[in-house]
């Protein structure tokens, strides 16, 4: 009889800890307007959390923090110390592209990737098992930290054991160099000497702590864990459980989902806007039937037409409503599309087309389009959408004040998105006055329109301009208007010129420039 193998012993050395990396952005949805408007890069800019003077400033860039713009002012306030200064939100269907586009980019490096919902721009990685497609680690995170600048993004970058430290640390570390941890000693060391202020406490917390004498996060994790949710409430408790370890959750990888995409070979190449058409209808319908599975809504359609020989040409169509895997939906999509391709210049047949259906999840009132008596909004939102589909997405538009000291800054164009009807006030007790005495409208020229010399001898200087006829009779004024001195000095003396046709004309006279000019008729 064989003797029985020996048993290996167990191995007295613990298990390598578990790696994990963490990728910030900050300041991400500042990061992504610059990103969009490079040409506001080393101005003063700030992001806000909706439009309107009483805004609040959510995010400032250097240039305005440097001349007092903070977090929490409110965007007229930041404005009077900053008059120049570009603000505005950033939607977040913008800020959830953005996201996805740094998913895809992440998960080149890692196909374990969780973005963190709480701060937005921040995600973890699984750096495991790369050893031998990617280096080691300091070269792994140096790579990843070039992809995301590549991109231009600025991002820190740590390589650690934990969650909430190698969050702290690659929101306190440098942004040129990743750091990468060879211990879990090692972490906790560094990661006690990260400030408070690096993790964008509350400010009523962050306030408590620092009467307590505790600045760093070392400190705040001294403090006993019962004592923690007793004195300073729960929120306090969950965020010393979760800097502490005792709170441990394993990494959740996410996979971006790809929009749903229908391709159609066109054998022969044709060019024929006609029978390029009826060739997507049923592409079309298919993709709409794929966006609309699980409830979903279409709400863009992206078309890309492979030519012969010739560079491929991209274009997108946007429905004024979400539109559903309905025959009348079909049939305005179909619309839609005809209009936008007679508008497209093809320099050689198409040999294919790429359609790509982008969903959303709409709400029950978008779907249902209910219409109000007298007036069909769905039908006027669908004459707009044709309209856009014709001649661009810029091409309706509509006027919305803005807080501005110039007559011609004071009002901005903004794209219409849907048809609403107008909001009607109550009469006053004297309108019946009003109504006898309409106000007068203001027609601004695009721009002041120089005016010759005025000639007190010459009655019909204004005239000269062709925009009113006859001979000035009656001037009101001057309305002073003064400033720019940031920018460009300003200082007008407005008047109302009325003539001996009726004509009333709205002019100025520029006094650094010791010139008139004529900014408006009033119809």
């Amino acid at each position: 009889m064989r003797a029985p193998a020996p048993v290996p012993e167990a191995s007295s050395s613990p298990p390598a800890p578990t790696r994990l990396a963490c990728a910030h952005l900050p300041a991400f949805p500042l990061q992504v307007l610059l990103r969009r408007r490079p040409e506001l890069r080393g101005a003063p800019v700030a992001v806000l959390r909706r439009e309107g003077p009483q805004a609040e400033v959510l995010w400032a860039s250097q240039a305005a923090r440097r001349r007092g713009v903070a977090r929490g002012m409110r965007c007229a306030a930041a404005r009077g110390l900053v008059p120049e200064l570009h603000a505005e939100p950033v939607p977040e269907d913008i800020l959830d592209e953005a996201a996805d586009e740094l998913l895809r980019t992440l998960l080149r490096r890692s196909p374990r990737v969780e973005p963190c919902l709480d701060p937005r721009g921040a995600f973890w990685l699984d750096p495991t098992g790369l050893e031998r497609l990617q280096g080691d680690l300091p070269t792994w995170a140096g790579g990843l930290r070039r992809d995301l600048e590549a991109l231009g993004y600025a991002a820190g970058v740590a390589v650690g054991f934990t969650r909430f430290h190698t969050l702290a640390l690659a929101r306190h570390g440098s942004l040129t160099a990743p750091l990468v941890l060879a211990s879990p000693a090692e972490e906790a060391a560094r990661v006690g000497a990260v400030p408070l202020a690096a993790l964008d406490l509350s400010p009523v917390l962050q306030d408590t702590l620092e009467k307590l004498g505790i600045t760093t996060l070392g400190g705040f994790l001294a403090l006993p864990a019962a004592d923690v949710r007793t004195r300073l409430g729960s929120a306090a408790a969950a965020l010393h459980a979760r800097a502490s370890g005792r709170e441990h959750a394993p990494l959740r990888p996410t996979q971006p989902e790809d929009p749903p995409e229908v391709a159609l070979e066109i054998d022969p190449p044709d060019d024929d806007r006609e029978r390029l058409l009826f060739a997507l209808k049923e592409p079309i319908a298919c993709l709409l039937r794929q966006v609309c599975t699980g409830g979903d809504a279409l709400v863009e359609l992206r078309l890309t037409l492979e030519l012969d020989h010739e560079d491929p040409v991209v274009t997108t169509v946007e429905p004024a409503a979400p539109l559903q895997a309905e025959p009348d939906d079909l049939l305005q999509l179909l619309d839609l599309l005809r209009l936008r391709l007679d508008g497209l210049t093809l320099a050689a047949p198409v040999q294919r087309a790429v359609l790509v259906g982008l969903g959303a999840r709409a709400r029950a009132e978008q779907l249902a389009l209910l219409r109000g008596r007298g007036r069909d909004l769905a039908a006027a939102a669908r004459a707009l959408a044709r309209v856009r589909a014709a001649f661009g997405e810029q091409a309706v538009t509509r006027a919305t004040l803005r807080s501005a000291h110039l007559p011609e800054a004071s009002f901005a164009w903004e794209p219409v998105s849907e048809v609403t009807c107008p909001i009607v006030h109550d009469l006053p007790a004297n309108h019946h006055e009003a109504l006898a005495a309409p106000p007068l409208c203001r027609r601004l020229l695009p721009r002041p329109v120089p005016l010759p010399r005025r000639d007190e001898a010459d009655e019909h200087w204004l005239a000269a301009s062709g925009l009113v006829r006859g001979a000035v009779v009656r001037m009101a004024g001057p309305y002073r208007i003064s400033g720019g001195w940031w920018a460009r000095e300003v200082e007008r003396d407005y008047y109302f010129a009325e003539t001996s046709h009726g004509d009333i004309a709205w002019l100025f006279y520029d006094r650094p420039r010791d010139r008139w000019y004529i900014h408006g008729i009033l119809d």
